[in-house]
């Protein structure tokens, strides 16, 4: 299955997640069960919350999130898609249309209210933990 996690759910990982956490749990069960999908626009944001946000280095981030994503399918979007008010979410909906994900797990709320798009499951990162595959 491909799946696209949003930042919320990486910031809440990377940032807050301890050995057992629900955000941190989904980003392991991806890497380990499923294929992640993601894109430069995407990655830059995760990068850009953990620097400005968290002040990390830069340098850190970049090799974090460049370890992360070593593996999964990379995913050149065009910024065109305007289907939600927050370009940020509409550029997590790009990637996963264009990646042909399943699933996208999110804790954003704006996201989670669609409940799917164009046949792309957003569930919360414990409704994914919970999806058999």
């Amino acid at each position: 299955m491909i799946v696209v996690i949003d930042t919320s759910v990486w910031i809440s990982a990377l940032q807050f997640g301890h050995a057992g956490s629900t955000p941190l749990q989904a980003v392991e069960r991806a890497l380990r069960r499923d294929t992640l999908a993601t894109a430069p626009e995407i990655n830059a944001e995760i990068r850009k919350v953990l620097v400005v946000k968290f002040l990390w280095s830069s340098d850190h981030a970049r090799r974090i999130v460049a370890a992360y994503f070593k593996k999964a399918i990379h995913i050149e979007i065009s910024g065109a898609l305007r289907v939600w008010r927050d370009p940020n979410d509409d550029m997590v909906l790009e990637c996963a249309m264009l990646a042909g994900a399943q699933v996208i797990v999110s804790g954003d709320k704006d996201l989670l209210v669609l409940g799917a798009y164009k046949g792309i499951r957003i569930l919360p990162p414990a409704g994914y933990l919970a999806m058999s595959s």
